[in-house]
């Protein structure tokens, strides 16, 4: 018998090969869309892929599943409650079969998703490893309320009878292969730090899912400190479910000219920068995305970019296209319609415009701040990042969550995106600068730019969005679940524990607002609904250093 691990980076996921090459099959369990790294293994075993098995309907990518079928001929095996649209065996609690010298036995494993099933390797009998899904993973379990909040609490008891009653049950000896990794958006309070396999007695040891022995304390803990996950999220299982389009193989991209790509553009494609952000910053196609390459592209760009809208890339290096395709393909986004060739020189020389982001530091937020209107503070880091540190009065709205919030955002004032790290600001910046090029919802937003102090490690970065049109106000639509309180005041400093790093800098400004207590409506812990006019006349700053 062997095992070979597929990691998938892009997705933190695994995917596996079993099989026997005494018998000469195999089973490919999980697989991602882009099947060939799964034919180069078993063509080195000298087997063929007699299933290609499926642990639950996967919310975070498209299954791979039906494309080994329509290539290779492979029977597709997933849960008989999955209720797949398409040719399948379909899977039942204990049901088995023979791929040589070994057995896999189906455990039902709900939780996760409700027809979650595990794959358990027996040997003469005996069990030698368990192909877990999410159901029991490094350190951790996959979350438990993609399918909504109602049914969260019901699926936290199916996951806790999943773990304590049927998996940790297993011998300690036993191998478990998760599909969902540590770095996973499905998973939850993963440890990660460890190697693939781990074992039940591992898990035992180490697992706080197993550490919460009682019910109702294993409940708490799975529905505590889940953050936000990607919006492409809502799309997979159904696609899944239907059976993903067969493509034969890992698309091409086509060479587009400048011209071509403006006539594409204008016809709502989405240009994905895939430059650096420096790079992006210094200058861009108006309306695009930037996201650099890297493990994580197709996951940023999944949750940045409107969900079925044509693609159009640029990047630095032709060489990284393929990669780039494979990642967006994993996730459904198969409307890739060619890069830009010649990139942004092409595009300058063929007289189409640019458009830049300039730096600003903190004195040019307070010139802003003591301008006609005082600027919204907007944290788009996650929740627990958030209560860790942030500017005090600052509206935090997870990067991921901010596209169906757009509406609700003020239009008449200036907007901050803050972060610690990474691109999340820029990111959020460009929701504004796109809703302005007419790619995503709403309108109205004339230029922003970037906040940075040099020389100060740790402290935010942010985005400034001048907005011109003049139609909401602040504090109204879909603004309701936030955390954070009124953004009457901000506080800015470097996130770090202050009892051993205190901050290097702070900035603090106070605000005065006109308002009477019988026009304010409830806003999360605090009570407003200002008139951005009345703002304007009344703000003031002050400023800490």
């Amino acid at each position: 018998m062997f095992i070979e691990t597929v990691r998938i980076e892009s997705l933190a996921n695994n995917s596996y090969v079993v099989g026997s090459e005494q018998s000469g099959q195999c089973a490919v369990i999980d697989p991602a869309r882009d099947i060939d790294q799964y034919v180069n293994i078993v063509s080195k075993h000298g087997v063929r892929i007699a299933y290609a098995l499926e642990t639950h309907l996967h919310n975070d990518f498209i299954s791979g599943a039906r494309e080994l079928a329509a290539q290779t001929g492979c029977q597709v095996g997933s849960s008989a409650s999955g209720g797949l649209l398409y040719p399948s065996v379909r899977l039942q609690d204990d049901d088995t079969f023979d791929l040589g010298e070994f057995q896999l036995r189906i455990l039902h494993t709900p939780g996760h998703t409700p027809e979650h099933i595990s794959f358990m390797v027996e040997e003469q009998g005996e069990p030698r490893a368990v192909f877990t899904g999410g159901a029991l993973m490094l350190g951790g379990a996959a979350r438990v309320d993609l399918l909504g909040s109602r049914v969260a609490p019901y699926l936290a008891r199916w996951l806790y009878q999943t773990i304590h009653g049927k998996l940790l049950k297993l011998p300690d000896s036993v191998q478990i292969y998760p599909t969902h990794g540590g770095g996973s958006f499905c998973s939850a309070a993963a440890v990660g730090g460890g190697e693939i396999p781990t074992s039940i007695g591992a898990e035992k040891e180490h697992n706080p899912f197993a550490a919460h022995t009682e019910e109702d304390a294993f409940v708490n803990f799975a529905l505590t400190g889940l953050g936000s996950y990607p919006s492409y999220y809502r799309y997979m299982a159904d696609i899944n479910r239907r059976g993903p389009d067969v493509l034969g193989g890992v698309p091409r991209l086509a060479s587009l000219t400048p011209l071509f790509v403006r006539n594409q553009l204008d016809e709502n494609a989405i240009m994905v920068d895939a430059r650096g952000e420096r790079i992006f910053n210094h200058e861009h196609v108006p309306g695009s995305f930037a996201v650099p390459f890297g493990d994580n592209f197709a996951t940023w760009v999944g949750w940045l970019v409107p969900w079925g809208q044509p693609l159009v890339l640029l990047s630095a290096e032709t060489s990284h296209h393929d990669a780039m395709v494979r990642q967006l393909i994993r996730i459904g986004f198969d409307r890739v319609n060619g890069y830009l060739d010649g990139g942004i020189d092409a595009w300058k020389t063929s007289g189409l415009p640019v458009e830049t982001s300039d730096g600003i530091d903190l004195d040019t937020l307070k010139e802003l701040s003591d301008g006609t209107v005082a600027p919204m503070i907007l944290d788009v880091r996650q929740r627990n990042e958030y209560h860790a540190g942030h500017i005090q009065g600052a509206l935090n709205i997870e990067l991921g969550e901010l596209q169906e919030h757009l509406d609700g955002l003020p239009r008449e004032i200036p907007v901050v995106t803050v972060r610690a790290a990474g691109m999340r600001a820029s990111m959020g910046g460009q929701y504004f600068e796109a809703r302005r090029a007419g790619k995503c919802q709403g309108a109205g937003f004339r230029r922003y730019s970037g906040l940075d102090r040099p020389g100060l490690p740790g402290c935010h970065r942010a985005r400034v969005s001048r907005i011109q049109s003049h139609q909401s106000r602040y504090g109204r639509r879909g603004l309701t679940g936030f955390s954070g309180s009124c953004a009457t005041s901000f506080m800015a400093t470097r996130i770090n524990d202050p009892a051993t790093n205190p901050p290097i800098w702070a900035k603090k400004a106070t605000l005065t607002w006109d308002e009477s207590p019988s026009e304010m409506r409830p806003w999360n812990s605090c009570q407003t609904n200002h008139n951005p006019s009345r703002i304007a006349a009344r703000s003031s700053i002050t400023v800490i250093v």
